[in-house]
């Protein structure tokens, strides 16, 4: 039924799209996208409501900046629906199946294939040329995560990679001079802050069946050599031996033999498990970068000081970097002066533009000052507002070296993609739980694959 309503929305919307009048790509003004507008123009805009405030007061700064810094000739008003990220896809699904359509939105690296396929949204280099160059200030997993079928399709909002963290104290007290580089060292050194009445928990992973799994179970994957497709998207893990075979089994074994990893991990999203290491309850957890500053913030964590990042452990020592993006809507293809005032919207808060005589990744540098959101734009690195707030995290060199091995999900790039990942999240918690064997759960997953490539 899901994948019915699905097709019909696509249906609709290619229709409106053959429809509607097509308008010429908007002229360059100064360098930067879209051209003279001179008609007021109000831009339907979608994202989910994280910091909401922030969000608003940004989409504000633009309206303000496009009429008085950007051309005076454009008078554009944003208004802003959303709803909670776990719900996001779910929610502008439903706005297209009733008709809706936006001008420009957040979307994630996971929704973008089916988006794009659904003609929900359109390739943004095909509109702004300029999308194109900004790729080379970006990182590979990114860059990856921006594009489909070789076309650039957003601007970065935030990219974070999935990192180890461990609490410095808790491994002192138990005379652990080094943090582990392997999981079987994971195993003998939570065993060990156990055996010492240190931890009772030692190590915590968001495996809740939602979208904080997808980040780590790729993460956990990756740091073994594990790949899932090939480059044709087709189905490559083995389900009785291999990295993430062994992988699983070691996440069984930690939850139902070793017990260093509780059961309640599967009912814990990243959030949670943040909230729990900061009140000391965890030596290890796998998350993203963000979360840092409230570890060692005082007054807010009771570990303040003593959270550490390292590399992730596992033979190879990659992880999972992952992508959140902004997205031009269909509703641009109203009229020139929608596509030019969304383009500029777009490139406004993922590019660098020029405010009050500064070229930089504005808003990019603020949600990382402010919010210690990660970023995809390299050239931020060398700011020192941003490498003041990113040194005081963590070590720099163990960041840089991390997000170097960082890649992102394998199989994004087919559309069923999002519909595939939601099953496996239920499957391997079937696994974890003991309700079924790991390579039980890994023949269902590859087969789901199979089946949904063939649909």
């Amino acid at each position: 039924m899901k994948r019915i309503l699905i097709a019909l929305v696509i249906l609709t919307t290619l229709i409106l799209t053959a429809c509607a009048p097509t308008p010429a790509a908007p002229t360059q003004n100064e360098g930067q996208a879209g051209g003279a507008a001179p008609a007021s123009v109000a831009l339907d805009f979608a994202g989910w409501n994280y910091d909401s405030e922030k969000a608003h007061d940004i989409l504000k700064n633009y309206e303000n900046w496009i009429g008085t810094q950007y051309d005076p000739k454009m008078n554009v008003s944003v208004t802003m629906a959303d709803s909670g990220y776990g719900e996001y896809d779910t929610f502008i699904t439903t706005n297209y199946a009733g008709g809706g359509k936006y001008d420009a939105l957040y979307s994630s690296d996971h929704w973008l294939a089916k988006w794009a396929e659904a003609g929900w949204i359109l390739p943004l280099e095909d509109y702004f040329p300029k999308a194109k160059e900004y790729m080379k200030d970006m990182s590979p997993f990114s860059v990856n995560a921006l594009t489909y079928k070789g076309k650039v399709y957003g601007l970065p909002y935030y990219s974070d990679v999935m990192y180890f963290v461990y609490n410095e104290n808790m491994l002192k007290e138990a005379g652990i001079v080094a943090p582990p580089t392997t999981w079987a060292e994971v195993t003998e050194q939570s065993l060990l802050l156990k055996e010492k009445g240190i931890s009772e928990t030692p190590l915590l992973i968001g495996l809740q069946a939602g979208s904080w799994f997808d980040e780590a179970f790729f993460a956990l994957a990756y740091s073994e050599g594990g790949d899932f497709f090939d480059e044709n998207n087709n189905p490559i893990f083995e389900t009785d031996k291999g990295p993430i075979f062994d992988m699983m089994e070691w996440l069984v074994e930690s939850i139902h033999e070793t017990e260093i990893l509780p059961k309640k991990v599967m009912e814990m999203a990243a959030p949670n498990v943040q909230e729990a290491f900061k009140n000391g309850e965890a030596a290890f957890v796998i998350v993203p970068g963000y979360m840092m500053k409230e570890f060692n913030t005082p007054g807010i964590s009771k570990i303040a000081g003593s959270a550490k990042i390292s590399m992730m452990p596992g033979t190879t020592h990659a992880t999972n970097g992952f992508t959140r993006l902004y997205v031009l809507g269909s509703g641009a293809l109203e009229n020139e002066e929608t596509m030019a005032a969304s383009l500029a919207l777009i490139e406004y808060l993922g590019g660098s533009t020029t405010v009050d005589g500064t070229t930089t990744y504005h808003v990019a540098k603020r949600w990382s000052v402010e919010n210690n959101l990660g970023f995809s734009a390299n050239p931020l690195w060398n700011d020192p507002d941003v490498e003041k707030v990113f040194s005081s995290m963590a070590d720099p060199q163990i960041l840089a070296k991390q997000k170097a091995l960082a890649q992102s999900k394998d199989g994004m790039q087919a559309p069923w993609f999002a519909e595939w990942i939601s099953f496996v999240r239920t499957e391997v918690q079937k696994a974890l739980l003991g309700e079924s064997s790991t390579t039980t759960v890994l023949e269902s997953v590859k087969q789901q694959w199979v089946e949904l490539s063939q649909e």
